[in-house]
């Protein structure tokens, strides 16, 4: 596994139970290693026991875990960069659910040996779609449903999203975008540039 996602992992461990709980989960890999490192690359067993320790210790699923993981990475201030990426997919939620099938290139285009899921998204009409995860990691499809559903909550979007079983190799998503200005969306500004004028999304 890529050393940043299991980096980002251990991010937000530590920024949601303390950093009192990431040693204790250190301790428990014993595996000789005090934190992640973004460059480098993990073998996926010791990725899957960081997780079984985690949830063994929070006494909660591991999908669930997964899915506070994919949240954290859009409403969490430490997850600022992640969420830009995402955003910089569209001025709406429809528009954002339309880039889905381009996120792991412009992820490559940051981290060239970064390898996401493969994303292939489904209009059914009248605001319903099929996403598709293609991907031998675990627990992608419960990130992606906690990152889709923060997505939402960050635009203003009403969507209401689903896991829909696992078919032909891949793990599905089901989604319902009831209503793309359902409320005010956080504010996005494509630069930083101090000014506050180059602002995008958010109303």
């Amino acid at each position: 596994m890529h050393g940043l996602i299991i980096r980002s992992f251990e991010g937000f461990l530590r920024n949601t139970y303390g950093a009192a709980f990431w040693e204790d989960m250190v301790s428990a890999l014993d595996a000789g290693i005090d934190r992640f490192e973004p460059m480098f690359h993990y073998d996926d067993a010791l990725a899957a026991r960081l997780v079984d320790v985690a949830s063994a210790r929070l006494g909660k699923p591991a999908d669930g875990l997964f899915e506070d993981y994919g949240t954290y990475l859009v409403a969490h201030p430490a997850s600022e960069r992640v969420r830009r990426l995402l955003r910089f997919g569209g001025v709406d939620y429809e528009d954002f659910l339309g880039s889905l099938e381009d996120l792991a290139g412009r992820a490559r285009l940051a981290v060239p040996d970064l390898d996401l899921p493969r994303l292939e998204l489904v209009d059914l009409g009248v605001g319903d779609y099929r996403l598709s995860l293609f991907t031998p990691l675990i627990g992608a499809a419960s990130v992606y449903l906690g990152l889709l559903r923060a997505l939402a909550d960050d635009y203003g979007a009403l969507v209401v999203i689903e896991p829909d079983g696992h078919v032909k190799g891949a793990d599905r998503l089901s989604i319902r975008l009831l209503k793309a200005d359902f409320a005010q969306g956080r504010g996005f500004a494509l630069a930083d540039d101090g000014t506050g004028a180059a602002h995008r999304g958010g109303r």
